[in-house]
């Protein structure tokens, strides 16, 4: 039975991984003053897309209303101030952030992050956490319940992670499952019975 549970969960965490990371956006210059982004992905999806100033501010949104697997846009950025801007491509759990630089209508990318959401599967007392850590940032795991810290857990900065939380030292009820990195905070419920 044991056997049967770890066949099964290497193959969950085999589909996780083989199904996460399909999206790449790519920016090109066009002879006019447009910058071409290029975006594509191995499954058919809908796209959410975002540009923002240094500050947060949007500048441009657009979720496509059709599922694409390659989808191109055109943008003239030339009219923008000089300064740092955030183009975003989201995809359901899956997301590419490009930092730009813009001066006086030359368009670069300073930095790219891209990020998949972690996959929480709770068994009884036990979380198994999956992660693919596209930037090998550290990566920490707390155990909530409300406000309260009960666990803190370094998993460290492998790009893959695997792993399976005891909580069975929980009495019964609610708690709050987080992973964090850099930049993000992915949080999780979960009930103990």
């Amino acid at each position: 039975m044991k056997t049967l549970f770890v066949g099964i969960f290497a193959m969950l965490i085999t589909s996780v991984a083989m199904a996460s990371g399909n999206l790449k956006v790519n920016m090109t210059d066009n002879e006019s003053e447009t910058t071409v982004m290029e975006i594509t992905n191995a499954e058919v999806v809908n796209y959410e897309i975002e540009l923002t100033d240094a500050w947060g501010n949007k500048i441009y949104e657009m979720n496509t209303e059709i599922p694409r697997g390659d989808f191109e846009k055109r943008y003239d950025l030339s009219g923008l101030e000089n300064g740092t801007y955030w183009y975003f491509v989201r995809t359901g759990d899956e997301e590419v952030s490009k930092q730009l630089s813009v001066e006086y209508g030359d368009v670069e990318v300073m930095s790219m992050r891209k990020t998949v959401d972690p996959y929480f599967h709770q068994v009884g007392e036990k979380v198994n956490l999956t992660y693919l850590n596209y930037e090998n940032e550290k990566i920490n795991l707390y155990v909530y319940e409300n406000s309260t810290l009960l666990k803190e857990i370094s998993l460290g900065n492998e790009f893959t992670i695997h792993k399976r939380i005891d909580l069975s030292d929980l009495n019964p009820g609610e708690y709050s499952v987080v992973l964090t990195n850099e930049m993000d905070i992915y949080e999780e419920s979960i009930v103990i019975n």
